[in-house]
This record gives C-alpha cells, structure tokens and sequence, in this order.
C-alpha cells in the first residue's frame, strides 16, 4: 500500500514508470487481499487522472482471472515500451524535428514530436508544456506525430471516463498530473501516431485501443 501512496502522490515521473510501479505494487495487493485493487485503483486515479497507461492498467487487472499474472505482465509491458526506439526508427533521416517550444522554434521545422499521456477517440492529453508547441505547429501548418506508448491508447468507454474525470476537477480541462499538468487537447493536426506496434495512421491507432471497461471504472468516483 506504501508503494501505491508513493504512485498517487508522485508529480515528476513519467506515466510508464508511474504505471509500472503500480502494476508491480497491485501484483503483491492481489496475492494479499483481491477485494482491495477496486478501492486501490480508483484512488490511483482520482490522484492522476490523467495517466493513460494507469487507466489502461486498472482496466486490465480488474477485468482478469488471473490479476496477479495479469499485473506482472503489464509492468513488463510497460518496462519493456519499444515506442521511443520505433519512433528514432521512423523519423526522416536529416529532418528538423523538434519537441519542445515554440513558434520560434517550430517555423523553420520539418516535424513535430509530442509524448501524449494519452490518445483517445475524439482528443489526446498531454503535459501542459506541450500547449505553446502544438498550437505553433498548428499555426505554421507543420505535420505533428505522436508517441504513444504502452497503455496510452484507450478505447472510447475509458476514453470517455477519464476525460469526465479530468473535466470534474478544480481546474475544468487541466489537473496535476505525472510532470505538471495533464491538459485535454483535440488532434488537429496529428498526421501520425508511434507506438509499441510501430508507425499508423491517427485513425487505425484509435481503432487499436482495445481494453477492457470494467465498471468499476467506468461509473463516476
């Protein structure tokens, strides 16, 4: 439980680690008392909302048999990520990609990369650092792609959850998240999508997001 706290109060590390560390905390959980990962996942993600890949964990361990194996497998997931080595892999060679900034930075670029938090049906959340660099590349009409690990993509009843999680708290589209701010963005702009299968179209990456809603998760809390 001491494990699961660290993970609900954590504001700097990254979603994966964030995710990993609570799937092997929710492992030990299940092998001591099952009836606890209801209570123990919600309260991960009433504290961080708008973590992708701990939606898709929770969804995961409170939909199967087996939620000890099915912890453990995703935190291997998770520590095993390909998605930033495919995304190096894909990227046109000599091109100016940029990450961070803004309009300065962004007119004389090729591409923009942005890490989202997570992907979804009708938008995407990401740090709020990434606010002034989407809206530049919007404006200078530079193609965007998007790094989307393990568990960042959901499918539309998690999607929907975590968004109206996200919307009832103080800040209406905006709440603390894994390294400032986890902010609700729309995907205008995004021309493709990486992930742990490789390179996709928008489209087909939101088609994949195949998980599991458990109520638990889907009725409000």
């Amino acid at each position: 439980m001491e494990r699961l706290r660290f993970v609900a109060r954590a504001a700097r590390a990254s979603p994966s680690i964030l995710a990993a560390e609570a799937a092997w905390a929710l492992a030990d959980l299940a092998e001591e008392e099952v009836p606890a990962l209801v209570p123990a996942c919600r309260r991960l993600l009433d504290r961080q909302p708008g973590c992708g890949p701990l939606w898709w964990l929770s969804a995961r361990v409170l939909s199967a048999g087996d939620p000890v194996t099915e912890a453990q497998r995703c935190a291997r997931d998770l520590e095993e990520d390909p998605t930033s080595a495919l995304m190096l892999q894909v990227l046109p060679e000599g091109a100016r990609v940029v990450r961070h900034g803004n309009m300065g930075d962004v007119v004389s670029a090729e591409l923009v990369v942005m890490e989202v938090d997570a992907l979804g049906p009708t938008g995407m959340v990401a740090d709020s650092s990434f606010t002034g660099l989407l809206s530049a590349a919007r404006s200078a009409e530079v193609p965007v792609w998007v790094e989307a690990g393990v568990g960042r993509v959901l499918p539309s009843a998690l999607w929907e959850a975590m968004t109206a999680r996200l919307c009832s708290s103080q800040r209406p589209a905006s709440t603390p998240g894994p390294r400032g701010h986890s902010t609700l963005m729309d995907h205008r702009g995004v021309e493709l999508v990486v992930g742990p299968e490789g390179a996709q179209s928008l489209q087909r990456a939101i088609a994949d997001g195949c998980v599991p809603g458990p109520p638990e998760l889907l009725e409000g809390f």
